[in-house]
């Protein structure tokens, strides 16, 4: 992927993927975007999930916008499957510009950052999730081709262990009170 020229002179923000280097700072672009859309920072999860995505291909990309050697922003994305859209879809899990450089195409070259790769993916559709209320973020991204769709993102986290009845060995059975 090429790195993305976001003006003329040297001094030019730019666009690259994210490298395992660029941990520390992505990790304190995550903070920002998390305080700012009052996301809940999980340290262990989100650190363990930044260092899987650095190292993992097949999980996702990220891309960070720089200026100079100062990381101001970035977006992560990753894979999806849904028969509905044909197959591979991309999920833009975060984007994030520090306020004093929003309005000013960065976000729009991010896109067009992982527009580029799914096209060269193979990758047809995208989808990504706005928090309630933030209708900048609503306007920013349908002026990009995105549309609500009428359905509601509902999650739910499982337990790390599940607890199952322990197996009896044959023959034995449980007493039960009375």
């Amino acid at each position: 992927m090429r790195n993305m020229a976001l003006g003329v002179g040297s001094d030019s923000p730019q666009i690259r993927a994210a490298r395992p280097a660029d941990f520390p700072e992505l990790l304190r672009l995550i903070r920002a975007y998390y305080r700012y859309d009052g996301i809940r920072f999980r340290a262990g999860l989100v650190t363990a999930g930044l260092r899987r995505m650095l190292r993992a291909p097949g999980v996702g990309r990220i891309w960070v916008v720089w200026d100079g050697a100062r990381a101001i922003g970035y977006v992560a994305f990753s894979f999806h499957y849904d028969v509905e859209f044909g197959g591979p879809e991309g999920v833009i899990t975060d984007l994030f510009l520090h306020r004093g450089y929003r309005r000013r195409g960065l976000g729009g070259r991010l896109l067009a950052t992982v527009d580029d790769y799914c096209r060269a993916a193979g990758i047809r559709s995208m989808e990504l999730q706005v928090i309630h209320g933030n209708r900048e973020a609503e306007a920013f991204y349908r002026q990009h081709g995105f549309r609500m769709l009428a359905r509601q993102i509902m999650a739910r986290e499982l337990p790390r262990k599940v607890r199952r009845p322990k197996k009896l060995p044959p023959g034995k059975r449980v007493k039960r009170r009375q």
